[in-house]
């Protein structure tokens, strides 16, 4: 399974991605250009794209917007610094799985990795290895 992290602030995001992988055993892939995260999605999808602020395309939700219309089925994360009631106002619609702290911590990582297990996007070693994957 891949994830890739959509920002321009890989430094800052890093100890969020090291929890996120661990957790789910995902490669994890920091992806500072729009059209390269496109372009993965029409060719290798990845499981998530957590789309960060900054990017010179858009902010998160107008990229979610875009990732829907080439893939629909990429599970996203939204990096926000909005409550989680405007954040819910703001994303309805477009697919989003889970707010992420604008400076998303180890936890953040790991909070988002049990959403993803719940959610059947992602599987633990436990699993895999009982399902013989």
């Amino acid at each position: 399974m891949v994830i890739v992290i959509a920002t321009v602030r890989p430094a800052r995001l890093l100890s969020f991605a090291q929890a996120l992988a661990q957790e789910t055993g995902a490669a994890v892939h920091f992806e500072d250009r729009w059209s390269r995260v496109l372009a993965s999605a029409k060719a290798e999808p990845p499981a998530l794209v957590v789309l960060d602020e900054g990017l010179v395309e858009g902010g998160p939700m107008e990229l979610a917007r875009q990732l829907a219309h080439v893939n629909a089925l990429i599970g996203t994360a939204a990096v926000t610094p909005l409550s989680p009631t405007v954040f819910h106002q703001e994303s309805e619609g477009l697919g989003i799985l889970a707010p992420v702290p604008v400076e998303p911590s180890g936890q953040d990582g790991t909070d988002l990795a049990k959403a993803l297990l719940r959610l059947g996007l992602a599987a633990d070693d436990r699993e895999r290895c009982n399902s013989g994957r």
